[in-house]
């Protein structure tokens, strides 16, 4: 029982697994992985070929094709085979590999994803340490203590994957740019709706944002997919400074990811922001000098805003200013700015703790009362009432 015990120390220290054969049949197994029963299947085959091809009184080592490392020894007769783990963390490839062989979607594939990010990464120094503990050396730079790598897989298999693979990215292309197509509509037209209910779930992950294999990769798609989608906003009528703030945002959030399985919620939250910027700051339907007012008033909302002021801008007059807003838009321009300031107070209301006297002067009205008067102009109720029923 003493190999089984220092085995067994080795997977509570390690949380690593191994097996035990005789004759090459498996005498005892620490766990089963939790993955698809294919891929599950597939791994023990792979650890029993490895087994009976370990006919030498050596130490050997395989990686196979899904990046999963395996020591197997011979000790006392009896075969260990331990592992798997993984001997660096560039491993986004194989879970993509494993995800379009076996073409697994949704709780499967985030399956496959959660075995990988819990796996140890051991170095060369830590995988010896273990091969000497099982071996019950007293020291751990024995000489004697020799990793073979091997080759379990045959080159065919590897080929015929390559040959696939390559049918495969034909076939992916196509469908990115469906995609992608897809995609970039929602953002064209505003459609918020569209873009919250999209299941980016159930694109696999070798789709658009997230088709290539390793974790900066990917990061580096969703960087591309931000810019895809500010300059369909922008298209759309959004102003360049909005969609410039959008797209710092979202870059600030990919740079914090530290999971890949926070990638499927940020492409979600750059095809929500930037729908919901155009359908709410669109001006494609207005006419050119319009819009320029509009942009103006809102990149001021914190200051007094003049008819002179807009005028000067506009380089024409402020009377015919006037004439041109109150025609297109059917209401004056100091209306608009009121409204549009009222607008703005709302959403202070609801998602900051300011109180209505720092919200009066942070919109420069003139006082409390001036602003609280507008208020209930507009929302047909008081600041505080506003508040209180946002709130609910």
């Amino acid at each position: 029982m003493k190999l089984e015990k220092i085995a067994y120390n080795i997977y509570s220290l390690t949380n690593i697994s191994f097996a035990i054969y005789e004759n090459h049949q498996k005498v005892y197994e620490t766990d089963q992985p939790v993955l698809p029963e294919r891929l599950r299947e597939e791994l023990n085959k792979e650890k029993q070929t490895l087994v009976e091809n370990h006919r030498e009184n050596r130490n050997v080592r395989v990686q196979d094709n899904y990046g999963l490392t395996f020591v197997c020894l011979y000790i006392e007769h009896r075969h260990v085979l331990f592992g798997p783990f993984l001997i660096n963390d560039d491993y986004e490839k194989y879970i993509d590999r494993i995800i379009f062989k076996f073409h697994l979607i949704n709780e499967e594939s985030n399956m496959v994803e959660n075995y990988f990010n819990n796996l140890k990464i051991l170095s060369e120094f830590q995988q010896n340490l273990i091969v000497s503990m099982l071996h019950g050396l007293e020291v751990t730079n024995n000489e004697s203590i020799k990793i073979f790598n091997v080759q379990v897989k045959r080159l065919d298999q590897e080929a015929e994957y390559n040959k696939n693979s390559e049918d495969y990215n034909i076939r992916l292309v196509e469908t990115s740019n469906e995609i992608e197509e897809a995609l970039l509509k929602i953002v064209i037209t505003g459609d918020v709706d569209s873009a919250k209910s999209f299941d980016f779930q159930k694109i696999s992950t070798q789709h658009l944002i997230y088709q290539n294999s390793s974790f900066t990769n990917m990061k580096t798609n969703l960087m591309i997919f931000d810019a895809l989608c500010n300059r369909e906003a922008i298209k759309a009528g959004v102003d360049k400074i909005l969609a410039h703030k959008i797209s710092n945002n979202i870059k600030f959030n990919i740079n914090k990811i530290s999971l890949s399985s926070e990638l499927k919620y940020i492409a979600q939250k750059i095809l929500v922001t930037y729908s919901k910027a155009v359908k709410e700051y669109t001006l494609l339907d207005y006419s050119n000098n319009i819009r320029k007012i509009i942009l103006y008033i809102r990149k001021n909302l914190t200051n007094k805003i003049s008819l002179d002021d807009i005028a000067n801008e506009l380089f024409i007059t402020k009377e015919h200013l006037s004439r041109l807003f109150k025609k297109e838009m059917d209401i004056t321009i100091s209306e608009y700015i009121i409204k549009a300031k009222i607008e703005e107070a709302k959403k202070l209301l609801k998602h900051t703790d300011y109180n209505i006297l720092d919200i009066a002067t942070l919109l420069n009205f003139a006082n409390s009362s001036h602003f609280s008067n507008s208020f209930k102009k507009y929302a047909k109720m008081s600041p505080s009432d506003y508040r209180k029923s946002s709130s609910n």
